[in-house]
C-alpha cells in the first residue's frame, strides 16, 4: 500500500511538472495568439494570403495574430494596420515600436529584430515580400 501510494505521488507530481508550463526564464513567458481578419488590399476574390504575425517584448511574452491579406510586403501591411511605427531612413524604416511596444536603441540600448520563419531577415520588413504561411517576428533585443 505504501509502494502504490509513493508511486502515484511520483506520478501525479511528473505530471503537475510536465503540465506547469515551466519556461527556462523563470516561468515567466507567456504567448497570446489572436486571429484577425484584415482587409488591407483584398483581391477581386478575396484574400489571398495569410501569416502569422509575432512579437516578443523583452521579457519573452509573445503575441501571435494571424493576418489575412492581399498585401505584397510584410511592412507596408503591418504599418496600415498601425502595428509597426517607425522613422524613414536610407535603408527603410527604423522600427521602434510595435504593437505598442517601444525600443528604442538611442534611450536603452534595445531594438526591434525581425525575422522571417525563425531566422533573422537581412532585409527591412518593408523589403520583405509576404510568403502564404510565414511566421514574421519581431523581437525586442539588445546589443
Amino acid at each position: 500500500m505504501k509502494k502504490t501510494l509513493i508511486s502515484a505521488i511520483a506520478i501525479v507530481l511528473s505530471l503537475a511538472f510536465v503540465f506547469c508550463g515551466c519556461t527556462n526564464n523563470g516561468g515567466t513567458e507567456t504567448t497570446t495568439s489572436t486571429t484577425e481578419v484584415v482587409s488591407v488590399n483584398p483581391g477581386d476574390d478575396g484574400y489571398q494570403k495569410s501569416f502569422t504575425f509575432e512579437v516578443v517584448d523583452k521579457d519573452g511574452n509573445k503575441k501571435q495574430t494571424e493576418i489575412l491579406t492581399n498585401g505584397k510586403y510584410v511592412g507596408k501591411v503591418l504599418q496600415e494596420l498601425e502595428y509597426i511605427k517607425g522613422e524613414q531612413g536610407d535603408y527603410g524604416i527604423y522600427i521602434k515600436e510595435v504593437d505598442g511596444i517601444v525600443a528604442d536603441y538611442d534611450v536603452d540600448g534595445t531594438y526591434w529584430a525581425f525575422y522571417v520563419d525563425g531566422e533573422m531577415s537581412m532585409t527591412g520588413a518593408d523589403q520583405v515580400e509576404i510568403v502564404d504561411g510565414s511566421v514574421y517576428s519581431f523581437r525586442v533585443e539588445t546589443y
